[in-house]
């Protein structure tokens, strides 16, 4: 891997300067840095070199999560990888991610998976995250693990800036989602198969909202014989989303179950999408709703005032039933033995924690039959409804109970829980001028670029219809370094951000 040891140098000497006498590294020494640069990671050591790439192979490394705690995660390098080119990157998430067991993948079933032969064959490194309890792909923990993943692909590899994407089945595809509305800015696109648009705020209490979808366009699939997430619950959430502004493709299949064998289907059309979508590196408009500190490409929301209202305040909702037959224990995946073996149970009012299943169970019987396998369980459901009763026999320390309980009815849920108020956002630049709507008041940041605005002229900023700034801004070096250093995104070097508390700059209740 191409490696430039005067740059990394001439980094040591201005992080040296900065540190020892305070002075703030130099705009001009940030830009004779960065311009030796073919990617951000010729700031680093590489782990790899060009004679030492292990090509169409599983490899692993681990990195430190938020929470601490040290985390596996695979990638894969295409064949004929060169260093000196640019590759795309696809950061596949894994499905049933909130089980106790961190996940891990087998080496010999790489190649059997959908579309990641197709992917190395396009020439695609390869990230697979692996997800857990406590650092799901919505939850900050585990969020926050995907963007290292990221960043660490960049430090290793060549990775093309304006090319990376995120996707996945089930679980996978509702993390997509959530990174859309979360956390958008190094991706270019995703892929949601199967998913769930609201788990994110659901599951996760993620304050996710529909308009953040506007800013990325994505591929979105489900099918008619889903358990978890059919055609016909889903898609009236997809048209929702696109009234706010969403940029799907949505396809749908019929005769197909909650599994991921319609891609092939789907695999030719994927990959047009895949070739044909980029990255803008700053985009003229912006449209971004956050109900907690987060931010897409140039614009950052870091606080919410939640009174007064000074604008609409639609909220993209609605109310879903759920229907679904559901235990509420996960399974271990692993375990090679007869019956399904009990690796925990999901929090509330579920069967499973009013039987007191606990990790180690094993289940071998279901309504008065003998059971082997998880998917004789789901045969046996079948024609039960909402609200009837079972019963369950497990083994537990050589000792079989038998046990009865019955499905949940009937449940109503927002699609979108909310536990508190939004900031909607709608910000659009031309030159060196700025147009803000906001509903509410807030704190934001506007990340600048000399080739978004010219600093040699003063920057205008309106809002709501005021002007609330109006005056030139200096760029930073040691800003833009911490920036390059904390997003290794080398398409977007800002410079400078411009720093706006709206309660004290906007007229008073307008």
């Amino acid at each position: 891997m191409k490696s430039s040891i005067i740059t990394v140098l001439l980094l040591v000497v201005i992080n040296t300067i900065s540190a020892e006498s305070g002075v703030t590294p130099d705009i001009i020494e940030f830009r004779e840095l960065t311009s030796g640069l073919s990617s951000a990671g010729d700031l680093f050591e590489h782990i790899y070199s060009e004679s030492n790439f292990i090509s169409e192979t599983l490899l692993v490394d681990s990195i430190l999560y938020p929470d601490s705690v040290q985390r596996n995660f695979y990638y894969v390098i295409p064949p004929g990888c060169d260093p000196g080119v640019e590759n795309p990157l696809f950061v596949w998430l894994h499905g049933g991610v909130s089980s106790a067991d961190l996940r891990t993948m087998e080496p010999e079933t790489l190649m059997e998976r959908y579309l990641i032969p197709r992917l190395l064959c396009e020439g695609y490194l390869i990230a697979f995250p692996c997800g857990q309890m406590d650092a799901t792909w919505w939850d900050p923990v585990g969020e926050e693990g995907i963007l290292r993943i990221v960043r660490w692909m960049k430090k290793n590899f060549n990775v093309d800036d304006s090319r990376v994407f995120v996707g996945g089945f089930s679980d996978g595809a509702s993390g997509s989602f959530s990174l859309m509305m979360c956390s958008p800015s190094c991706f270019a696109g995703y892929l949601a198969f199967s998913g769930h648009i609201g788990v994110a705020a659901i599951d996760g209490s993620r304050a996710t909202y529909l308009p953040g979808l506007s800013n990325r366009p994505g591929i979105v699939s489900h099918s008619d014989e889903d358990g978890l997430y059919p055609t016909g619950k889903m898609a009236p959430t997809i048209t929702l989303a696109e009234s706010a502004g969403a940029v799907i493709e949505y396809h749908t299949f019929q005769g197909f179950e909650h599994d991921p064998s319609y891609l092939p289907q789907l695999e030719d059309r994927i990959f047009e999408f895949l070739a044909e979508t980029e990255r803008e590196r700053f985009p003229g408009s912006i449209i971004w709703e956050a109900g907690e500190p987060s931010g897409c490409d140039w614009l950052m929301v870091d606080s919410i005032i939640p009174w007064p209202l000074i604008g609409n305040d639609m909220d993209y909702n609605t109310l879903l039933v759920s229907d679904r037959l559901r235990f509420g224990f996960y399974p271990d995946w692993e375990y090679e033995g007869d019956g399904v073996f009990v690796s925990g149970t999901v929090d509330g009012d579920v069967p499973a924690a009013r039987l007191g299943l606990a990790e180690g169970d094993v289940i071998v019987g279901f309504a008065g039959e003998d059971i082997t396998t998880l998917d004789e369980i789901g045969i046996l459901q079948e024609g039960m409804l909402p609200g009837d009763s079972f019963s369950i026999a497990i083994l537990r320390n050589g000792e079989t109970l038998e046990m009865q309980d019955m499905f949940n009815p009937p449940e109503y849920y927002w699609l979108l829980p909310r536990t508190g108020p939004s900031v909607r956002v709608e910000a659009v630049y031309s030159q060196n001028r700025f147009d803000i709507t906001v509903n509410r008041f807030c704190r934001i940041r506007l990340l600048l670029h000399p080739e978004m605005v010219d600093f040699g002229s003063d920057i205008i900023v309106n809002c709501n219809g005021y002007e609330i700034f109006r005056r030139s801004v200096e760029e930073d070096g040691k800003f833009a370094m911490d920036n390059l250093m904390e997003n290794l995104d080398l398409e977007r070097c800002y410079t400078a951000e411009l720093e706006l508390d709206l309660e004290e700059l906007l007229p008073p209740l307008m």
